[in-house]
């Protein structure tokens, strides 16, 4: 492995570390990884070139399309050069001048490939989230970099990290792998309804808040029967008002006011 980091110290690390460490290293040789990239000095200025081998350049070409998924050497250029402008230059001595950071670069192509666009459209939007994450992380490294942190900074830098989380969502609803809600709209006729609802609870409750049909049965019986029958005799056929007594008239009468006294205090 190779890059940046080296050997600084010469302490001994944990066996428990170094179980740990190797299961990194399995785990690391496992996922994917773009090619290194060069940033050389041309007549127009600067421009990408391969630090491998001549027999290798196919294989480093296609490594770097895959990344942008595309086979268009236009859009290779197009985006490589985009995401340098992002990055930072470096000063490489009077025959080079400025050149962008190419450890920033990488970064920028490896952060693009992570995202696994299968286009050149979602390539762009992956482009744009290394612009929106550059951004963010820049206006919080200037925030905090004072004792009292400037509110309008720390605003912007919240907006941008909020744009970063859609744009995660965007990729992820691309892919289809977004949480979708789907409602199935079911229109019945009168008879198909009425069939459905009365054979719904025939064995189980099912979705159906009432009882099975067999515990209501004696129920719908039981009010055929009543309805089906004759009504009580009525003791004036003439159908005036049934004489009261004056003491029957008072309980009555009384028996109705406690119930509206006892009405009024629930309220």
């Amino acid at each position: 492995m190779s890059g940046k980091t080296g050997n600084r110290g010469d302490r001994k690390m944990p066996p428990v570390l170094k179980e740990l460490g190797a299961k990194a290293i399995e785990r690391m040789e496992r996922r994917s990884a773009t090619p290194e990239i060069e940033v050389i000095t041309n007549e127009a200025g600067w421009t990408f070139n391969s630090p491998y081998g001549a027999e290798d350049l196919d294989e480093w070409e296609a490594l770097l399309f895959d990344a942008f998924a595309t086979r268009s050497a236009a859009a290779f250029h197009v985006f490589t050069t985009q995401l340098a402008a992002l990055a930072p230059t470096v000063w490489k001595g009077e025959g080079e001048g400025w050149m962008p950071d190419q450890w920033e670069l990488r970064a920028a192509i490896q952060i693009v490939r992570s995202v696994k666009p299968r286009n050149e459209a979602e390539a762009c939007l992956a482009a744009q989230m290394v612009a929106v994450h550059r951004m963010q992380m820049k206006l919080s490294a200037q925030a905090l970099s004072r004792n009292w942190p400037e509110p309008r900074s720390c605003a912007i830098a919240g907006k941008l990290a909020r744009t970063y989380a859609m744009q995660l969502e965007t990729i992820a609803k691309l892919k289809g792998k977004g949480s979708r809600q789907r409602i199935t709209v079911r229109k019945y006729s009168q008879h198909e309804h009425k069939h459905i609802h009365l054979h719904q609870g025939d064995v189980e409750n099912g979705n159906q808040p009432h009882e099975p049909r067999e515990r209501r049965q004696p129920e719908i019986e039981a009010t055929n029967e009543l309805e089906g029958s004759r009504a009580l005799p009525c003791p004036d056929p003439a159908r005036n008002e049934v004489p009261m007594s004056r003491g029957q008239r008072q309980d009555a009468l009384q028996t109705t006011r406690r119930r509206r006294g006892i009405r009024g205090a629930q309220r």
